[in-house]
């Protein structure tokens, strides 16, 4: 099994994709098989378990697509349906210089469902989720295997630690439907009402759909985002971790970043890491993997899921890794769809003059509400030398609408839970 690697000067994921598909172009975009707002239908094969009523335009189209070019380099180009706007990209410019800043191609699909872009051929793609849309040539990870390890149902045959998945649903347990994303398809069932609750909520948006059952692990001090970079020849590049934040209704919602933690976890986590890209190697996947682990009382880890694609979280990580190692700022925190009532330029403005802290605006969208008053949802991030100057700034530019208390509250108790 190979060992894991510390390669702390790679500072943009492109360049590491670059190394093994030189020639691919990263397609920013998720798939869906609910929503009518995007060209990339999942209706009859490689169905994602997006919930209904599904993702918005905002979500899918612009926030999504957008945040994961933040930080995402030069080496080779992003394609989705909508650009991200020339103010946002400014502002990256500020904190990364130019090499940060994206190379955007337009992406449309034809009727016949082929793809065209700017390039003259056509490219391969690095794909978030296997796509019906697309040929099967056109995604650099064959889409049926790569269905198959989006499976929940990977996990359990991956040798090391990890939660005991039943034959039935025995409360307590947690049922995750195979193809859920971001905590979305995941049930706590502790009860009969939290049993009949999940058979009414499966009937009426997946009635089809696979599920795994576990045991709940109890007595959770840790919950943690670990995120490698699997290689062709099967070695493995070390990226870091983050603790994941859920919101109210157990939705994952963002994180925290911690330097320290990268050094104090290392060697406990990569006893997990490495069967999990000795597996996803055997089966035929190269690119970026996240893991949630978790960590109980006792101290012992448990792999909870597994997830062979970019995900919400990359983009901070890999900017608070640069904030680390240039500015010294050991500590950040990332809060997705937040909501900020003013313009793009307003809350640009703010983010750009903060003292003793970066902000990253990582996507934004903005829209006038029923009433005449504008406001911009954004993904947004801060890295400082503490999570208490963190929170004050959130709290700062979002005039207190933000509580980070909370959010910390609502992790600290999501964390007693499996995700």
């Amino acid at each position: 099994m190979p060992q894991v690697q510390l390669q702390p000067d790679v500072t943009f994921l492109s360049e590491l994709y670059a190394q093994d598909a030189p020639d691919a172009v990263l397609l920013a975009e998720y798939p869906s098989s609910n929503s009518d707002e995007t060209q990339l239908q999942n209706r009859s094969k490689y169905l994602i378990h997006d919930p209904l009523p599904p993702p918005n335009r905002a979500l899918l189209k612009v926030l999504g697509p957008h945040h994961l070019m933040c930080g995402w380099g030069r080496y080779l180009p992003v394609a989705s349906e909508i650009p991200p706007p020339p103010e946002l990209i400014a502002h990256w410019q500020k904190h990364f210089g130019n090499a940060g800043c994206p190379i955007w191609l337009p992406l449309s699909l034809a009727a016949s469902g082929e793809t065209s872009t700017a390039c003259a051929e056509q490219p391969q793609y690095i794909t978030l989720f296997p796509h019906q849309a697309l040929p099967p040539q056109q995604q650099c990870v064959d889409p049926d295997i790569n269905y198959e390890l989006h499976s929940k149902k990977v996990i359990e045959q991956i040798d090391c630690s990890q939660a005991t998945v039943l034959d039935s649903i025995t409360p307590p347990c947690i049922v995750k439907l195979s193809h859920g994303y971001a905590g979305l398809g995941n049930f706590i069932v502790r009860n009969q009402a939290d049993l009949a609750k999940l058979q009414q909520q499966r009937n009426s948006l997946w009635p089809e759909a696979q599920w795994v059952v576990t045991d709940i692990i109890e007595n959770i001090t840790g919950d943690f985002g670990v995120q490698f970079y699997l290689r062709k020849d099967a070695s493995v590049v070390w990226l870091g971790l983050t603790e994941q934040h859920f919101d109210a209704h157990q939705r994952w919602c963002g994180g925290t970043f911690s330097a320290s933690l990268q050094h104090d976890l290392f060697d406990s986590l990569c006893g997990i890491v490495e069967p999990v890209g000795e597996y996803l190697h055997r089966h035929g996947y190269f690119g970026l993997v996240g893991v949630d682990i978790l960590r109980d009382s006792a101290g012992r880890f448990f792999l909870v899921d597994v997830n062979p694609r970019l995900t919400g979280i990359t983009p901070f990580l890999m900017a608070s890794r640069i904030f680390a190692r240039r500015d010294g700022l050991h500590e950040g925190v990332y809060q997705a769809s937040q909501r900020f009532p003013g313009a793009i330029e307003q809350l640009l403005g703010a983010a750009e003059n903060v003292p003793d802290a970066k902000v990253i605006v990582q996507s934004v969208f903005e829209q006038t509400s029923s009433a005449a008053e504008l406001a911009t949802t954004c993904h947004i991030s801060v890295s400082s030398h503490s999570q208490d100057r963190n929170r004050e700034v959130l709290d700062e530019i979002f005039n207190s609408e933000y509580s980070a208390s909370s959010l910390r509250d609502n992790a600290v108790e999501h964390s007693r839970e499996n995700k």
